[in-house]
């Protein structure tokens, strides 16, 4: 590999603009207006519920979460269930059509047989899922069930994903995770015998010690079990968590430096394609039939998301929230009856041109003539020095009607790219 272009890898871009200032107790009583739910016109939207209960938190995890505890999740539905009725009492959410829903983690899978129905019934009865095209549900293949999977399938839900990481157990024990790799086939062969035959999984490389062998092992099982929609992350190894204290004190070995990474992610791309796999972002790889139409939605057509549940983002109205991240301050806000927003920002129609690129770069390529017509100038025109940039170290081509990220440099660099798009104040936002 040669010189970097960047020193390090960013996290994708999964939402833009973010909220960036916080959000006061007096500000809280502006929100409804802030994000126009007393608008009454009809409109398209995703929606996004967090479960953030695990039955083990691991060592590499950055999102929102709480340890599995009955007594807390009892709270915790009781808080989720009162904002999804806040936001279903409003005239915009009433007039909406939800046209994909995601419940993420955290690990929802963690949740029983009754919560889960539970759960259902609030959605059902708040949000207008009446035309909805796709519902999904994250989880642990060490939390799903055959049962679980039956009752998920009566209540709609038509999408699995499936965090499971690695096949290899030994690689899978040095993560701190939960499930085996017979877990994990258990759990994929339980889906379809359920009827849900939409099964995505995460896959996760660069493992402490994983050898490129053992990358390629794991990539050959996704392709045995003819999965539709895979997802690839790189391990982020962050400051004062677990794993980067089980590494420095030489309890677990190293994970790859940057040129295995890079390594690791062209051979992927490489023998997915060869499989039948197209590159659909910088982290998706799909077969005909796999796409995800959450994503679709959210990083092409740019729908208002309307987010619930502890550090949830969403972007709703114009005006663009995460919702606070411990989950004692969430049910003390919800219970007060305040929506429970700690960070917000009104999107500005100046942020629109980045939005495009910033997300919609993420997908590999962006439709060069329709940000013409949208913005009234190419992009290269509206960012000359990015692109010059980029072009100059490879990283993007411009053809006529699109910008594509290059493969494989760009593609491996994409994140980078997009948040090259993103203003100062916003950037800041975004983890590293």
């Amino acid at each position: 590999m040669n010189k970097p272009v960047y020193p390090f890898r960013e996290i994708g871009i999964g939402h833009y603009p973010m909220g960036n200032t916080p959000v006061s107790p007096e500000d809280s009583k502006h929100l409804p207006s802030l994000m126009n739910l007393n608008q009454a016109a009809a409109s398209s939207k995703l929606a996004y519920v967090h479960i953030p209960f695990c039955d083990s938190i691991c060592p590499f995890c950055p999102y929102p979460k709480a340890f599995n505890e009955q007594g807390a999740r009892q709270e915790y539905l009781t808080a989720l269930f009162r904002e999804l009725e806040m936001y279903g009492e409003t005239p915009q959410i009433r007039n909406c059509s939800v046209e994909a829903l995601y419940i993420g983690g955290g690990t929802p899978s963690v949740l029983d047989e009754e919560e889960i129905t539970a759960l259902f019934k609030q959605l059902q009865a708040t949000l207008p899922l009446h035309s909805v095209e796709e519902i999904t549900f994250e989880g642990n293949p060490a939390s799903f069930t055959a049962a679980k999977l039956k009752l998920l399938q009566a209540l709609g839900v038509n999408r699995i994903s499936l965090g499971v990481q690695t096949f290899n157990d030994e690689l899978g024990r040095r993560l701190g995770l939960l499930q085996t790799g017979e877990d994990s086939l258990r759990s994929i062969q339980d889906s379809r015998a359920a009827g849900i035959t939409n099964v995505s999984l995460d896959l996760m490389y660069n493992l402490p010690g994983q050898t490129m062998e053992e990358w390629l092992e794991d990539l050959a099982k996704v392709v045995e079990l003819d999965i539709g929609h895979v997802t690839l992350f790189p391990l982020k190894i962050i400051p004062g968590f677990g794993l980067a204290k089980r590494i420095a004190s030489g309890e677990l070995p190293a994970c790859g430096g940057l040129e295995l990474e890079q390594q690791m992610y062209v051979e992927a791309c490489r023998y997915l394609e060869s499989q039948g796999y197209s590159v659909e972002s910088t982290y998706d790889f799909v077969r005909p039939g796999g796409h995800h139409v959450y994503s679709r939605k959210h990083f092409d057509d740019y729908l208002d998301l309307l987010s619930v549940g502890l550090g949830a983002f969403g972007d709703v109205g114009g005006y663009a929230y995460q919702n606070v991240k411990l989950l004692p301050e969430y049910v003390k806000k919800v219970t007060s009856g305040d929506l429970p927003i700690a960070l917000g920002y009104e999107v500005k129609a100046e942020d629109l041109p980045n939005q495009f690129l910033a997300m919609g770069l993420r997908r590999t390529a962006v439709d060069r003539q329709q940000f013409r017509r949208k913005f009234g100038v190419f992009p290269e025109e509206h960012f000359p020095e990015l692109f010059d940039k980029f072009v100059k170290e490879g990283l993007v081509e411009i053809r006529e009607d699109t910008i594509a990220l290059t493969r494989f440099h760009g593609l491996f660099w994409g994140n980078n790219v997009c948040k090259e798009f993103c203003e100062e104040q916003i950037k800041m936002a975004f983890p590293k």
